[in-house]
């Protein structure tokens, strides 16, 4: 009986041992970690806390850094699209709603402050990737996010001057990011805004050539400036920055027309900024 008793015993220790010894998870705070945090963040809505995550992994040079960096590229520029538009709808509801234009203006302020700041994490990346990342092909490694290409209906809302009730304040916000990601997208695939077509293309491993990618990328970075214009948060030398990325985008791009047209706007801003 105590020979029987001692091979139950090893037989249960070797089984508990077998089943601890799985695939373990990444330590929190390891790149790793901070990547499926990423991932989690993106297919939960909260595209904000997902560009966090990527920074955070860019602060060090490992396996993670480069993928981070294009995702952040394609992301960031989404977002700060996405605040940025939501921004100038609010300014809309504010010269329409006097009685709550106060209300309005809050919005306006926040939204252009956190514009403003996922527009520079958005440069940086676009400077870092220019800088260190020669490939002709550019993989997008990570999915497409939940949500719409589609306007979200409740933007005429605060664009005819009604102030969302607070329940609708934050799903407004969750559903004009994903709109604008989506589309941030699209333009790095060269699907423009056909978000068909991108459906497709993510049922395989989607790779897209790197003058697409860096013309998307200046494309992003000079319609983002625009919340550094004196008629936003005025902030000439962020505006300089920006458009300056673009145009060293530019500098991989094949000449065309689409280019060329690109970099003539780009130039005619910067001479309108510097005459203020």
């Amino acid at each position: 009986m105590k020979l029987q008793a001692l091979l139950l015993a090893v037989v249960a220790a070797v089984f508990l041992a077998a089943c601890s010894s799985g695939p373990s998870l990444p330590e929190p705070g390891t790149p790793a970690f901070l990547w499926n945090e990423a991932r989690h963040a993106y297919h939960s809505g909260d595209m904000a806390k997902a560009n966090d995550y990527l920074s955070e992994i860019q602060q060090s040079d490992n396996a993670f850094t480069p993928r981070a960096r294009i995702w952040q590229i394609v992301l960031a520029g989404g977002i700060a699209r996405g605040y940025t538009d939501l921004a100038d709808t609010y300014a809309s509801g504010e010269r329409l709603n006097h009685a709550d234009s106060l209300a309005f203006h809050r919005h306006v302020t926040e939204l252009r402050a956190l514009a403003g700041h996922t527009a520079m994490d958005f440069a940086q990346a676009v400077h870092a990737f220019i800088a260190r990342d020669p490939s002709t092909d550019v993989q997008l490694g990570f999915d497409l996010p939940p949500g719409s290409a589609a306007e979200p209906v409740g933007l005429r809302k605060p664009y005819g001057g009604g102030l969302p009730l607070e329940g609708e304040v934050q799903s407004l916000q969750t559903t004009m990011l994903e709109k604008d990601v989506i589309g941030s997208i699209c333009l790095a695939n060269g699907s423009a805004n056909d978000s068909a077509q991108l459906l497709s293309k993510f049922k395989a491993e989607v790779t897209t050539p790197r003058s697409t990618f860096l013309y998307a990328a200046a494309k992003n970075l000079f319609d983002v400036s625009g919340v550094f214009a004196l008629n936003r948060l005025d902030q000439p030398q962020k505006f300089q920055v920006m458009t300056q990325e673009a145009l060293s985008a530019l500098q991989s791009v094949p000449e065309n027309d689409d280019a060329k047209a690109l970099i003539k706007k780009i130039q005619a801003a910067q001479k309108k900024a510097a005459a203020r």
